[in-house]
């Protein structure tokens, strides 16, 4: 018979489309989505509040814990006090039978549908518990307007969960169901509070109020008209609603944070408008979980494109995969953090990058290079480190988002040749300072994760939780990384940014791509990363629109939003001391006069020794080189001397007033010859592609030569016809056919450079 009894029961009892919904981490609502029936009905829940459960069993079935879904004695008072009103005044229905009504379609009300519901509560007072009865009702039942379920009347009505509502407002939801156009804004609400009032007068009579919870209970206005529900998240709750449509979702989101950097992102989009800049997104985890802060994935201020999710959109990254490089060459010890890289014009098969200031400074130290975001000395480090190697780090890292080959993206990576999102960018910087915070507190690597945008409660959504993968970078150059990183200038944009400084310090990069279409912010602390995107979603550029300019103030902000932390521990037992040359950075030679003794990634000890020191004989009068030909030994003065190749040089002695260039060999000596020319442009086997400028015709060809001799007279010659002289500033313009040609460069005192090229 029980299971005749069960087979009235509907499976599922009800089927009807549920809002997605998105909760902070303390459980306020963030963002919701109605169901597609148009309905506010949030998904079913394992319970309900306590006091809500009392006040629906007094209102509705007191004898509800009793009996076995009819309760025989309601039904006979409800038919003697309908056989006196000579109509229908009273149901007699418990709250199962009130479920069974509804899961059968609310049909209209006639003995033999009375017989149904009464069967069917039976089959599910035999299905589920009493418990679960009472959450099926809760979940299902009307509470006025488009409003289905105790957890979205409890947010509309009252502006919170359900289980933070007061006895009062529990009433009111309770005696709700039972005939929901009472809540109708204006009219009926005498009869409301009636029937409010009275279900508390019960529980203070039961003693489940005591007296002064009755009166303030009665103290206790009734809601006005429906709360709009908070819409903070609405990128997050698209993103979780591809994944969880219809669930109720418990993020890690901060509310209070959330809100307020969907301000500071609004204010400062209002303030960019001026230059038709429409989108921002910011981005904030927490670093020992990886889980995300804050998700601002767009201004919410008017615009075409405020629906798009910038926080997952795949961008130009401009220079903001630098710091791994640097990391990654410091790891594989191809370079100590002081090492000099050569910044002098450079082209590789027809890719000519430039620095910012469309200047070169002959040869900067490698941290330098990464504090200034310098393009031509990050080109050559990647040259010499090797895209495809590169592009496994990334890989490694997370970066998911390297959809072609190397050959593909060519040295152009290293400045936003490839595309990423600002969830994948930040979720890279956040696992260095996991994975450096972890070496620190165990004293060995450790794994990292990701963040990722639905890493959530773990104990909700276990699924949600990235893979764990291992590092493949070593504790230390992350640690000389952020040195780096910390040391760059904050922008005049942020008021008293001196002042910022010096209670937070955070380790930051910026990046602007072609054409500044992206501006980029990353910054990270021991227990933050803050990541910020400016830009057009259209990919619309702006002039003058950079990360330094405009995505770093508001990284700022974000940071002055978040508590204060202190700095990185540097990971001393992953480091060794090192002597380097104190000119060149490198591991000191035989040769180096001036030498200091560091602390450097332990993998230092396998970068070349510096080759810039070497040993010089020099006349008595030290303005001259001499050898055992043209001077006598005993009066040869040998000195340890810092020489850069002629190109090196011509930039750095710009920069370097210090720098002091090799004196000449003598007239009367005869040495090993070396030149003192080099030609900068173009280099020796070089494809020159030359474009066709606006009338049409082909442009021409800047040739650039340096010597490292003072007032040099240099003459020029292009397969073997003359092409004129230079004095000072050593530059040509030709305009070859298209083939292979041979450009020479002789000095007036016989030095000699030649080169071959091809035009294209």
């Amino acid at each position: 018979m029980y299971l005749t009894l069960r087979l009235f029961v509907p499976s599922p009892l009800f089927d009807k489309p549920t809002s997605t919904v998105v909760l902070s981490s303390d459980g306020s609502l963030l963002s919701a989505r109605i169901a597609e029936d148009g309905q506010w009905r949030f998904a079913p829940s394992d319970s309900i509040p306590e006091k809500f459960a009392q006040c629906l069993i007094a209102f509705e079935d007191q004898r509800f814990n009793y009996h076995l879904g009819v309760d025989f004695i309601a039904v006979c008072r409800a038919l003697v006090h309908d056989i006196h009103a000579g109509r229908v005044v009273e149901g007699g229905s418990t709250i199962t039978m009130q479920i069974a009504r509804m899961a059968r379609g609310n049909r209209s009300r006639t003995v033999w549908q009375k017989i149904m519901e009464s069967l069917t509560a039976v089959g599910i007072e035999l299905k589920y518990s009493k418990e679960e009865i009472l959450s099926i009702y809760a979940s299902n039942a009307p509470f006025g307007g488009n409003v289905v379920g105790l957890e979205a009347a409890a947010w509309r009505y009252f502006g919170r969960p359900s289980s933070l509502l007061s006895w009062a407002e529990s009433a009111t939801l309770a005696v709700l169901p039972n005939a929901p156009s009472l809540i109708n804004v204006g009219r009926n609400r005498v009869a409301l509070q009636r029937k409010r009032d009275s279900l508390l007068k019960s529980l203070c009579d039961k003693g489940v109020l005591t007296t002064e919870e009755y009166s303030l209970s009665l103290m206790e206005s009734l809601p006005d008209k429906p709360y709009p529900l908070d819409d903070l998240a609405p990128h997050l709750l698209d993103r979780i609603a591809a994944y969880y449509k219809g669930n109720t979702v418990l993020s890690t989101i901060d509310y209070s944070l959330q809100n307020r950097l969907q301000s500071v992102a609004d204010n400062y989009c209002e303030k960019y408008r001026s230059n038709h800049i429409e989108n921002i997104a910011v981005l904030v985890a927490d670093i020992a979980t990886g889980n995300i802060l804050a998700y601002i994935g767009n201004s919410t201020l008017p615009s075409e494109a405020r629906s798009v999710d910038m926080v997952s959109a795949e961008r130009s990254t401009g220079s903001v995969l630098k710091p791994f490089l640097y990391a990654s060459m410091l790891t594989d010890g191809e370079i100590t953090p002081q090492m000099l890289i050569q910044d002098t014009p450079l082209n590789i098969g027809g890719f000519a990058p430039l620095n910012y200031s469309h200047t070169f400074s002959g040869a900067v130290h490698a941290d330098e290079a990464v504090r200034r975001s310098l393009n031509v000395p990050l080109v050559r480090m990647l040259t010499q480190h090797g895209i495809g190697r590169f592009m496994d780090t990334l890989k490694d890292l997370g970066m998911n988002t390297l959809h072609y080959s190397g050959d593909h993206y060519g040295a152009s990576l290293i400045l936003g040749g490839a595309e990423g999102s600002l969830l994948n960018m930040l979720g890279m910087y956040a696992s260095m300072a996991r994975m450096l915070n972890g070496y620190n507190e165990d004293g060995h690597s450790m794994n990292i994760q990701n963040i990722h945008p639905l890493y959530f409660s773990s104990a909700l959504h276990p699924s949600s939780q990235r893979k764990l993968s291992e590092v493949p970078l070593s504790p230390s150059s992350i640690w000389y990384t952020f040195k780096a990183m910390a040391g760059l200038e904050r922008p005049e944009e942020e008021s008293e940014w001196w002042h910022f400084s010096s209670m937070k310090r955070v380790a930051w990069k910026t990046g602007t791509s072609f054409g500044s279409r992206d501006a980029w912010a990353l910054g990270v602390t021991p227990h933050y990363a803050v990541g910020v995107w400016v830009g057009n979603a259209s990919g619309e550029g702006r002039a003058g629109m950079t990360g330094v300019g405009f995505a770093a103030p508001v990284m700022f902000d974000a940071f002055s939003a978040l508590p204060s932390s202190d700095w990185f521990v540097e990971p001393l037992e992953d480091t060794d001391p090192i002597v380097v040359c104190r000119k060149s950075g490198c591991r000191a030679g035989q040769c180096c006069e001036y030498r200091d003794t560091v602390n450097a990634p332990r993998s230092a000890v396998n970068t070349d020794v510096c080759d810039y020191c070497r040993l010089v004989h020099l006349s008595p009068d030290l303005r001259w080189q001499v050898n055992s030909n043209c001077e006598s030994v005993e009066d040869i003065i040998t000195r340890s001397w810092f020489v850069l190749p002629p190109t090196m040089e011509y930039f750095y002695k710009k920069h370097h007033s210090g720098y002091t260039p090799l004196p000449p060999m003598r007239d009367d000596c005869d040495g090993i010859y070396k030149s003192s020319i080099d030609i900068v442009y173009p280099e020796n086997n070089q494809v020159v592609v030359i474009p066709k400028g606006f009338t049409g015709d082909y442009e021409q060809v800047i040739c650039h030569a340096a010597t490292s001799k003072v007032n040099a007279l240099l003459y020029w010659h292009l397969d073997g016809e003359f092409l004129g002289a230079t004095d000072v500033d050593h530059k040509v313009a030709i305009s070859p056919d298209l083939g292979f040609h041979s450009l020479t460069v002789v000095s007036d005192d016989g030095d000699e450079k030649s080169i071959v090229f091809e035009v294209r």
